[in-house]
């Protein structure tokens, strides 16, 4: 009887851990696939993948998403490319919220000059429908000298 509880106890460990890391890649995937979007000037698809109540903290001030389209529209006809590096320092998964915490490194050139971008960043997830979803960006620059 021992021996089934600890065999039992076992596969669900395994099974807990699986889940765990596909919640993971699937929010590293979501947190990319939504960093495009400031490429392809899509709100549209931006706020796909993000929750009602999304909230961006950025350079000291706080945007809801009506701010950041704004942004978005503003900056419709800007054409650049953007390469973008994220190292994560870890992603804490609790049941259906989620939180990561990251460095971000940027390479974005436009009219041909390159700039170089370097932030630390902390995002806030929460699980709806059986989709991760971004409920709160905070991003901190960090200045490269």
């Amino acid at each position: 009887m021992h021996f089934k509880f600890l065999l039992l106890s076992m596969l669900l460990s395994l099974q807990l851990f699986a889940q765990e890391n596909k919640d993971s890649l699937s929010i590293v995937r979501v947190l990319r696939e939504d960093y495009k979007t400031m490429v392809t000037h899509d709100i549209r698809k931006h706020m796909g993948f993000c929750t009602d109540k999304y909230t961006l903290i950025e350079n000291g001030e706080i945007w809801n998403m009506a701010r950041e389209a704004e942004g978005y529209r503003k900056d419709a006809g800007r054409v650049l490319e953007r390469k973008d590096d994220f190292h994560f320092r870890f992603i804490r998964i609790y049941g259906e919220t989620a939180y990561a915490v990251y460095n971000l490194q940027s390479v974005i050139t436009e009219n041909g000059i390159t700039t170089h971008k370097n932030w630390n960043e902390s995002v806030i997830f929460r699980k709806l429908d059986g989709q991760w979803k971004i409920e709160l960006i905070h991003s901190t620059p960090i200045r490269i000298e």
